[in-house]
């Protein structure tokens, strides 16, 4: 139960705070079960598996067509992109790195949003 501004408990909590708490624990939950994955398999195995999972996605993305000027994805596409996610993942976790890339991907993003800005 949440408290309300004058600190009493609040009997009907806010449904979107449900959500996101639920999401947010959904996402620790399924982190943890990609980490005992990745603890499970050899680094070897997990490098080889994320090559073979890179090359499905290529696949797909080759498979690329376009409809009245847009391009539109095989539907398999996103399942492969959730392989790449999860493997990639893996590797981050088995080398000790997962700072590390949540770093680099914070700048990456931030670094293209500043020459997003600059071409207007």
């Amino acid at each position: 139960m949440d408290k309300t501004e004058g600190g009493e408990i609040d009997h009907f909590p806010d449904p979107k705070k449900m959500v996101r708490k639920g999401a947010k624990m959904k996402r620790k939950i399924i982190e943890k079960k990609i980490n005992s994955i990745s603890e499970h398999y050899s680094r070897e195995c997990q490098t080889a598996k994320t090559k073979e999972e890179l090359k499905e996605l290529i696949v797909e993305l080759d498979a690329a067509i376009k409809i009245n000027g847009q391009i539109v994805l095989p539907d398999n596409t996103w399942s492969e992109i959730a392989d790449v996610i999860i493997m990639c993942s893996q590797l981050a976790m088995q080398h000790g790195k997962t700072d590390m890339v949540r770093h680099e991907i914070e700048y990456k993003v931030n670094r293209q949003i500043g020459r997003m800005r600059n071409e207007q």
